[in-house]
C-alpha cells in the first residue's frame, strides 16, 4: 500500500455528448443514445460544476484581459489541479479553454489560457491582440518573434501577459509578451514568445446545454452508482445486525448525497452533526433547516469553547498540526458514540478529495473512536457525479457552495485554501477580523512579521516549497524568535553513561509545566513513577531503565538498551506534554478497551487495570504531534510498549 501513489488508479478522463452538449460520466449518452468522446483531465481528476461565484470571477477575468466573454450561459466545469492555492482547469462544451487561479503573491485570481480558449476568444476580443505578420508554414510553436515580425497590437499590452497571436481569421494563436506594447515592434530584440499558433480553428457548440439536460443524459448511470452504495450499507448493516447506524452529517454536499443513500438503505437511521463552535453560520443553519424539512432527527454535539481553550497552549492549528479536528471533533464523536457494543457510520469521505484520504477503504474501523465502524460508499465517486446526483434528487445543498467554497468546514480551517480563506472574510468580516487580531497577537509574541499571517504562513508547521518561495520573494523570514513557545533542545544525545548504559538528557521549554500529581497519574501508562517534594523531581521506572523530569523542564532517560533510552526518553516527553497540555477531551478514556483511565480533574489511571498498552498515547492529539509541538527532530519511535 505505501508504494502506491494516492491517484495512479483514478480516472484521468470524462466524456462529452456533442450531440447533446453535455458532460457524461461514462461513454455512452444516456439522453440520445450516442458514442461520446473522452475529455482528458489532469490529476486527479476531480472535476466538478462551476459555482455562480466562480462563473462570475470567470466572467471578470475574460472582460477585463480580452474584453469578451463568449461562454455565456453555458455549462461550465472547473477541474482541481496541483497548484500554489486554488487551481483549476476551465472546460467549455468539453475544451480546455484556461486555467484559472488565486494568486498568492498578487493576492488575486489570474487566468492563463490555452491554445483553444484563444481561438474561442479571437473572434470576440478587443484587448490583449497583437497582429504578427510570420510565414505559415514555418514551426514556430515555443520561439521567440522580434518586434520586426509586429504589424499591430491593442495598447494594453503589458510584458508578461498571454496575448492573442493574430496572422489572419484562419491562423492564429497565443503567445506571451515580453515588453509593453510601445515596444513590441522593436526590430532588434524578441518581443514576443509564441506558444502555439497554427491554422486549425475551435468554435463553442451551436447547442447550449442546462444542468437538467446533463442530468438526463447521466441519469441511468448515476442509479447505477446509487444502487451500488445502496449494497454497500445494506452488506455492513446485514454482517452487523446487532449495531446502530448512524450517518455522519456535517452539511457538505458528500454527506447530503450519502444520507440520502442510507435513508434508501435502511428502515432505522440516527444522523449526528458535529459542532466544532467553528462552523460558519450558513452551516448551522442549514443543517437546523434540513432536519427540520426531512423530518430526520440529527443530533448535535458542540465543542462548545473547546479551541478557544486550547489554543494558548498550541496556538494556531496548521495543515500538518491539526490538533483542533481532534479536540473540535474527535472528541465530541467519541462522547456522542459511546457505545459498548459498537456502531456503524455511514461517511461521505471520497479518495478524490485530498491525497490523505487517497487509499481509504470501503469499510473500515476507526482506530480513535473505539467499536465504531465507518462505511464510504460514495468513495470512488468524483465531485461532478456528487453534483448531477444532487440535482437529479433535487436535494437541498448548503448555501456556502455558490458562494465561493468548494470544500466545507470550519470558517478558519488551516486546510482551505487561502482565496476560501479571503472570501470569508467578504462573508463574515467580524469574524475574519477577531481571528486575524488573534492570529497577529500570536505572531507578534512569537517575533513573526504581520506578513506571515496576511499571507497564510501561520497554515503550516512545516512550510512547502510554494510557501518557501513567496517567503524569499516577500523577504520573510519564517523563524520564531528564540524562546517563544515550545521546544525541545538536547543537551546531550544518546551516549554512554559513566556508571554504564545509555542515557540522554534534554531541556523541554514550554509555557506549563504539569502539576506533580497530573504528570504523575500520566507516567503511570509507561511505568511506576515516584515523586519527591523535597527535590521537585519525578523518578519513573519503566521496564529496562529509569527516567527523571525536573520542574525546571530538564528529563533525563537511561538504560543498558541503547534503544530503549531512546524510546523511554521520547515516551517521557510525550507524557509531560500530555499532562501539561491535556484538553480533556476523553478520547484516551474511550480509547482504552480495559476502561483503565478516567477523567476527574486531570487523568487518572488504575494500576490494577492498565496493562500499559500505549492505546491510550497514540489516541492522543498531543502525542501525536510531539515533533510539532516542541520542534524536535529526532526520530525516536512512539512507544517503549
Amino acid at each position: 500500500m505505501s508504494g502506491r501513489k494516492p491517484f495512479e488508479e483514478a480516472l484521468d478522463h470524462i466524456f462529452w455528448c456533442d450531440a447533446c452538449n453535455v458532460p457524461l460520466i461514462t461513454d455512452v449518452c444516456g439522453a440520445c443514445g450516442g458514442p461520446a468522446r473522452a475529455v482528458q483531465l489532469s490529476p486527479p481528476g476531480d472535476v466538478r460544476f462551476c459555482s455562480p461565484f466562480e462563473r462570475d470571477i470567470l466572467h471578470r477575468l475574460l472582460t477585463d484581459m480580452y474584453g469578451a466573454d463568449p461562454i455565456g450561459d453555458r455549462l461550465v466545469l472547473l477541474n482541481k489541479i496541483p497548484g500554489d492555492d486554488k487551481t483549476d482547469e476551465v472546460i467549455v462544451d468539453g475544451r480546455t479553454l484556461a486555467v484559472m487561479a488565486y494568486d498568492l503573491v498578487k493576492q488575486g485570481y489570474v487566468l492563463d489560457l490555452r491554445p483553444d480558449g484563444a481561438k474561442v476568444l479571437m473572434p470576440h476580443a478587443t484587448k490583449k491582440i497583437v497582429n504578427v505578420d510570420v510565414p505559415r508554414e514555418k514551426h514556430l510553436n515555443g520561439k521567440g518573434l522580434s518586434g520586426s515580425c509586429v504589424t499591430g497590437s491593442t495598447p494594453d499590452v503589458k510584458a508578461g501577459d498571454v496575448v492573442l497571436l493574430k496572422v489572419s481569421e484562419s491562423f492564429n494563436g497565443l503567445g506571451v509578451a515580453r515588453v509593453d506594447a510601445d515596444r513590441l515592434a522593436n526590430p532588434v530584440e524578441n518581443t514576443l514568445k509564441v506558444r502555439k499558433i497554427g491554422s486549425s480553428k475551435v468554435r463553442l457548440n451551436d447547442r447550449v446545454a442546462t444542468m437538467a439536460d446533463a442530468v438526463e443524459a447521466n441519469r441511468k448511470r448515476l442509479q447505477s452508482m446509487e444502487a451500488d452504495a445502496i449494497s454497500v450499507i445494506r452488506g455492513v448493516a446485514g454482517q452487523h445486525k446487532n449495531l446502530p447506524v448512524t450517518v455522519s452529517f456535517s452539511g457538505g454536499k458528500d454527506s447530503l448525497v450519502v444520507f440520502n443513500i442510507a435513508r434508501k438503505a435502511v428502515n432505522k437511521l440516527k444522523a449526528f452533526f458535529v459542532d466544532t463552535g467553528l462552523e460558519f453560520p450558513e452551516t448551522s443553519e442549514f443543517v437546523e433547516r434540513f432536519a427540520h424539512d426531512t423530518g430526520v432527527e440529527i443530533t448535535v454535539q458542540r465543542a462548545g469553547d473547546a479551541f478557544d481553550q486550547n489554543f494558548p497552549a498550541f496556538g494556531p492549528p496548521a495543515k500538518d498540526f491539526r490538533w483542533c479536528c481532534k479536540v473540535c471533533k474527535l472528541g465530541p464523536i467519541t462522547s456522542l458514540l459511546n457505545n459498548s457494543k459498537g456502531v456503524i457510520t455511514i461517511d461521505g469521505k471520497r479518495r478524490y478529495e485530498s491525497f490523505q484520504r487517497g487509499h481509504i477503504g470501503t469499510v473500515e474501523r476507526n482506530p480513535f473512536v473505539p467499536g465504531q465502524i465507518g462505511v464510504f460508499p460514495v468513495k470512488d465517486w468524483r465531485a461532478i457525479e456528487v453534483w448531477l446526483y444532487i440535482y437529479m434528487e433535487k436535494l437541498p445543498y448548503n448555501p456556502l457552495y455558490d458562494l465561493g467554497f468548494e470544500r466545507i468546514g470550519c470558517w478558519l480551517c488551516p486546510a482551505a485554501l487561502q482565496a476560501e480563506y479571503v472570501r470569508m472574510k467578504d462573508l463574515h468580516p467580524d469574524r475574519f477580523d477577531e481571528w486575524q487580531g488573534r492570529l497577529h497577537q500570536w505572531a507578534k509574541a512569537s517575533g513573526l512579521s504581520p506578513e506571515y499571517v496576511d499571507l497564510g504562513f501561520w497554515r503550516w508547521k512545516a512550510h512547502p516549497p510554494k510557501m518557501l518561495n513567496v517567503a524569499r520573494e516577500k523577504g520573510l523570514s519564517l523563524k520564531p524568535r528564540a524562546g517563544t513557545g515550545m521546544s525541545l533542545s538536547m543537551i546531550k544525545g544518546i551516549s554512554p553513561c559513566t556508571a554504564g548504559g545509555y542515557s540522554l538528557e534534554g531541556v523541554l521549554s514550554s509555557g506549563k509545566w504539569p502539576e506533580p500529581d497530573a504528570l504523575k497519574e500520566m507516567l503511570k501508562t509507561i511505568g511506576t513513577p515516584s515523586y519527591s517534594e523535597d527535590l521537585d523531581v519525578m523518578l519513573l521506572r519503566a521496564g529496562k531503565g529509569t527516567s527523571k523530569m525536573f520542574a525546571g523542564g530538564q528529563i533525563y532517560a537511561s538504560s543498558d538498551d541503547r534503544a530503549y533510552a531512546q524510546r523511554l526518553f521520547g515516551d517521557t516527553v510525550r507524557q509531560v506534554l500530555r499532562a501539561a497540555l491535556c484538553s480533556k477531551c476523553k478520547i484516551c478514556v474511550k480509547a482504552c478497551n480495559r476502561r483503565a483511565i478516567r477523567i476527574d480533574g486531570y487523568l487518572r489511571v488504575d494500576e490494577s487495570k492498565c496493562n500499559r498498552c500505549g492505546k491510550c498515547t497514540r489516541a492522543c492529539v498531543i502525542a501525536r504531534y510531539y515533533d510539532k509541538l516542541t520542534g524536535n527532530k529526532e526520530n525516536y519511535p512512539k512507544s517503549i510498549s
